[in-house]
Formats: C-alpha cells, sequence, structure tokens
C-alpha cells in the first residue's frame, strides 16, 4: 500500500479499511486446491508466480484489454479487447447485476470510475468506446445515489484531481520503490525475462534527484534482483498540451544486446515516433542501452511491451562454443 497513494487516497475517501483487500499471498497459493478457478484481469497469462502451481485449463474467465497470448482459449468469459482501462471492461461487463441499492452501490461506482478516470487522464488519452460507455454508466449510478449530510455533488474533475494528486506525491519514495510502484514482468518461454517500469516523472528528474542513489545504478540493481535480461523504464509526466513520454531500454547481458536496435526498428514500424533523449545522454556505446523521447503519446506500455518482448524472442545471441542461434 505504500507504493500506491493513490490507493490509500481513494480506500480513506471511500472509508474502506486496506485490511479488507485481497492480496495474491492470501491465502498462499500453495495451500489452494488444483482444482481452484481462475479469473485472470488486466493481463491473460498466467503469470510466473501462479504457473508453479497451476494451468492454463484452471483459468475459467478472462478480462483484458493487453495483447491476446492466446492462452485460455475456453475461458467464459474471454473478453480481450482495446480499451483505455480494463476497467471499463469489467464494469460494462458486469452492468446488468450492478447492485441496485444500498451503500455499496455508490462504492463499487467510485472504485470503478477511479481507475478508468486514472488510466485514461479522465477520458483525455486512450479512450475508446468501453471507456465512455464505463463512465457514463458509472457516473449515472453515482448522481442517483442521496448526498450524504454534510456530503458534496458529485464533482468528476475534482475526484479525478484528488486521485491524480495522490499518485503524483512520490518526492520522497526511493528510486526502488518507484520502480516496483508500477511494475510488470514477463518471462518467455525461451526463459528470457524482461519487466518494465512505469514512472510518473521524466528522466531527468531522475537522474537529478538530492541525496539518492545514481538513476542507471539503482535500475540496475533493481534488475539485478529481479533476475532480468532486459529492462525499460517508461516515463510521462504533465497532463493536456504538456503530456510527455519517455522510454528507456537496456539490455543487461552482452548476448541480447541486438534487442535494443532490434526494438528501435519494430517501434519506428510501429510509429512509436521515438527521438534519442538529450543527444544520446543515456545511451551505451554498444548499443546495448538507448532512451527517447517518445512522441507517440498514445502508445503505452500495452503497445511497447508487445515489441520489446518480440525482440527478446527474436535476438540473436552467442551461444557457448561461438555458436549462434535464434532465442
Amino acid at each position: 500500500m505504500a507504493l500506491r497513494p493513490e490507493i490509500h487516497h481513494l480506500l480513506t475517501l471511500l472509508k474502506i479499511s486496506p485490511e479488507d483487500l485481497l492480496f495474491t499471498d492470501d491465502p498462499p497459493l500453495s495451500t489452494l486446491p488444483k482444482s481452484t478457478r481462475i479469473a485472470l484481469v488486466d493481463h491473460n497469462r498466467l503469470e510466473p508466480a501462479l504457473r508453479v502451481f497451476f494451468q492454463d485449463a484452471n483459468v475459467r474467465a478472462i478480462i483484458d484489454h493487453h495483447e491476446d497470448e492466446g492462452r485460455s482459449p475456453n475461458a467464459k468469459p474471454r473478453i480481450i479487447e482495446k480499451s483505455g482501462s480494463c476497467a471499463s471492461l469489467v464494469t460494462n461487463y458486469f452492468k446488468d447485476v450492478f447492485p441496485t441499492n444500498g451503500v455499496v452501490r455508490g462504492e463499487l461506482a467510485r472504485l470503478g470510475i477511479a481507475a478508468a478516470l486514472i488510466d485514461t487522464t479522465n477520458l483525455t488519452n486512450k479512450v475508446t468506446e468501453h471507456d465512455l460507455s464505463a463512465v457514463e454508466f458509472l457516473e449515472s449510478v453515482i448522481k442517483g445515489m442521496p448526498v450524504e449530510p454534510g456530503g458534496e455533488k458529485w464533482d468528476r474533475q475534482k475526484f479525478f484531481d484528488g486521485i491524480w494528486d495522490a499518485k503524483n506525491d512520490i518526492d520522497q519514495m526511493p528510486l526502488r520503490d518507484l520502480l516496483r510502484k508500477d511494475w510488470k514482468e514477463w518471462t518467455e518461454d525461451n526463459g528470457k525475462k524482461l519487466g518494465i517500469a512505469c514512472i510518473v516523472r521524466d528522466l531527468e528528474w531522475l537522474q537529478s534527484r538530492p541525496n539518492q542513489d545514481s538513476f542507471l545504478q539503482g535500475v540496475k540493481s533493481w534488475a539485478h534482483e529481479r533476475g532480468l535480461d532486459l529492462v525499460s523504464v517508461m516515463t510521462t509526466i504533465g497532463q493536456g498540451d504538456e503530456f510527455k513520454r519517455e522510454l528507456m531500454v537496456w539490455a543487461l547481458k552482452d548476448s541480447i544486446k541486438g534487442t535494443v536496435p532490434a526494438f528501435e526498428e519494430k517501434a519506428q514500424k510501429a510509429d512509436l515516433q521515438l527521438q534519442s533523449w538529450r543527444d544520446g545522454g543515456l545511451d551505451l556505446k554498444d548499443g546495448g542501452r538507448k532512451a527517447w523521447r517518445q512522441f507517440n503519446l498514445v502508445a503505452s506500455r500495452k503497445q511497447v511491451s508487445p515489441l520489446l518482448r518480440e525482440s527478446l524472442r527474436e535476438v540473436v545471441v552467442e551461444m557457448e562454443g561461438g555458436r549462434e542461434s535464434k532465442v
């Protein structure tokens, strides 16, 4: 919870105790029966920690907005569609069984709309019809709820601003926490492992923080802690016309440093509109690390991660004995 100040803000606003939340170790995965039925939300493939105990057949439902990895084809529902927020897909699926009265109706609506608004920057970025439909429905629920004595009428902008400000209150957070705050990682079938951190500050800020460890050393240390072959940091800052994206990719082993130029080539074909950051200020001469300003502002981690993963799978690596083969 310490990593997610926006969640703490929202729970406080809705008077929900963090003790009421369930986490991945509640209960420990090892104690669950092999027949456990699993629903995947905001991803469509079992993560490594789950694959230790379960198989694709355990997955009975999927609602996600990332690239379809083709797993668990018999899941019902199996909704994998483009949307700014996965919460929008979840909301639209459960509209017909949404609580019709009681305090929980309003609390669920606020929880759902909070995720949709943050993911789409208050419906200004990556917005699809799924998001518009979900927010319209959730707002109708909220506006239909009685205002508590001393309470305020619904104000979407004020509600969003409170969550946004909490999410960006990270100035005192150590780099390791910033990296793992909004973190996703993947282990490919060939055993190669990569991870992407998303941070709501720019690379200049990350490099110039006083009384903090070196940015690059901190990233490298975190990547080694996670056992990664490839690490990436994506940054965002600002809203509206001031919104900006940056991206850094770092191959941590000489054998896969070809992943970086391979990704750059794919990124240009995918129109990510990359431009070298500060004349190569973070780049390695051997090409194993590069940073860019990203002018395609719509392309988030959902669009970048498939390109990185494909590049890592395809890169030519030097095998023992001097041979080369495709990973």
